[in-house]
């Protein structure tokens, strides 16, 4: 019976309905609490504290006087609630609203890297970065990452726009013509699901950061991407 509570819980989580508060708190200690029933638990715990903020920021000790939840729960409890907090400490952190701002966040990621590391980051339409999508092989002079993978991250997290990066490993950050290749395929991509594309930045500890937005460079692939989706090519 428990099996099948939990189950139509997932269900409902998964296909986006709306959970009433105590059927988030139960889904919560569903990992706490593995082959119990959590829903006695979980109203206990909300006849207690008057909402599950309360629930998950109350003391360890206060935690444990309610029925059922023992002092590994607890902490188990409180650390959902640190995470919270933490989470509410960095909003805002990761917002970019120019390119200098942009180029100040690829330095901040890509700096020091000893191998090459391309990274997507897909924005809100407040300038949030809202996903942070990294790829690497391990190799110090490429890294490698099929459209379709391009593809599937576009069309799933449906972002307002994309920015994207990487590094180059002990040489400069000029472009190369596989990077103008990865640079007219992203594009290409992100218009095809009419998402902006909004810059290209290469790190180089040699010299700097180089942007395809300020060197013009991204308006010249622009107008290839736009030949490619005029002809078919």
């Amino acid at each position: 019976m428990h099996e099948g509570h939990r189950k139509r819980l997932w269900e409902k989580l998964k296909g986006g309905d709306n959970l009433f508060e105590h059927e988030i708190l139960e889904i919560l200690l569903f990992n706490a609490y593995p082959r119990k029933n959590v829903n006695p638990i979980a109203h206990a715990l909300l006849a207690r504290f008057p909402s599950i903020n309360e629930v998950l920021h109350a003391d360890v000790d206060e935690l444990c006087t309610v029925e059922g939840v023992g002092e590994n729960v607890a902490l188990y409890l409180r650390c959902i609630g640190k995470c919270l907090d933490l989470g509410n400490r960095c909003e805002g952190f990761s917002v970019i609203r120019n390119i200098a701002q942009f180029k100040d966040f690829v330095c901040a990621r890509l700096k020091g890297n000893s191998t090459e590391v391309l990274e997507f980051y897909l924005m809100d339409k407040n300038g949030k970065v809202r996903r942070i999508f990294s790829f690497g092989d391990g190799d110090a002079g490429k890294v490698e990452v099929r459209p379709d993978e391009i593809t599937k991250i576009i069309s799933v997290n449906k972002p307002y726009g994309v920015y994207m990066a990487h590094n180059h490993v002990g040489c400069s950050s000029l472009p190369s013509p596989s990077d103008d290749d990865i640079t007219a395929k992203v594009m290409l991509i992100c218009s095809l699901n009419n998402v902006r594309f909004y810059d290209h930045c290469i790190y180089s500890d040699v010299d700097g950061v180089f942007s395809y937005f300020l060197t013009d460079r991204l308006d010249e692939i622009k107008r290839r991407v736009d030949a490619a989706k005029m002809f078919g090519v």
